[in-house]
C-alpha cells in the first residue's frame, strides 16, 4: 500500500472515530439535558418538555392552532407520538383536536382557554429551564458555535442533502 493510501485510510478512520465520538457526545448530552429539563418543568408546572414545547408553539401560532402534520414536523415526532402527546394534553383540558371544515383529512390541535394559560406559563419556564440546563453550562461563544453547527446539519437535512 502506498503512503498516500495509508494516509487517506488513516484520515478516514480518524474522521469516523471523531464522528462516532461526536454521536456519543450528542446523544449523551441530549439525554442528560432532557432529563434535567423534565425534572425542572415537572417541578415548576407539572409538565414534560415536549408538552411545554407544544403549548408554546400553539400559543405562538396563528389562531393558536396547528395542523397535526405540522406539529409532527416541528417537534420531530412521529404521527403516533404527536397523537399521544395531543391526547395527553386534551385529557387535561389544555388542547382540543378539530377537523378542518374544508378538508376532512386535516386535523388541527388548538389551545383551550386553560391551554392558553398553560402556554403563557410554559413559555418562560421552558426558556428558563433551557437557559439553566444548557446555556448555563456553555460560554456564549460555545453556544454560538454549537448552534451554528447543529443548524447546518438540520438545514442540510431539510434541503435533502
Amino acid at each position: 500500500m502506498t503512503t498516500l493510501r495509508k494516509d487517506r485510510a488513516t484520515e478516514r478512520m480518524e474522521r469516523e472515530r471523531a464522528a462516532l465520538n461526536l454521536w456519543d457526545g450528542l446523544t449523551g448530552a441530549s439525554l442528560v439535558l432532557r432529563a434535567r429539563l423534565a425534572e425542572f418543568l415537572d417541578a415548576e408546572l407539572g409538565i414534560q418538555p415536549e408538552e411545554a414545547d407544544l403549548l408554546v408553539r400553539l400559543g405562538a401560532a396563528p389562531e393558536q392552532r396547528l395542523r397535526m402534520a405540522d406539529v409532527s414536523r416541528s417537534l420531530h415526532l412521529s404521527k403516533s407520538g404527536v397523537t399521544r402527546l395531543v391526547d395527553r394534553l386534551a385529557g387535561r383540558g389544555l388542547v382540543v383536536r378539530a377537523a378542518c371544515p374544508s378538508d376532512r383529512r386535516v386535523v388541527y390541535a388548538g389551545l383551550t382557554d386553560d391551554g392558553r394559560q398553560a402556554a403563557a406559563a410554559a413559555a418562560p419556564a421552558l426558556a428558563a429551564g433551557v437557559a439553566q440546563q444548557l446555556a448555563g453550562r456553555l460560554s456564549p461563544d460555545d453556544l454560538d458555535l454549537l448552534t451554528a453547527a447543529l443548524r447546518r446539519i438540520a438545514d442540510s437535512e431539510e434541503a435533502g442533502a
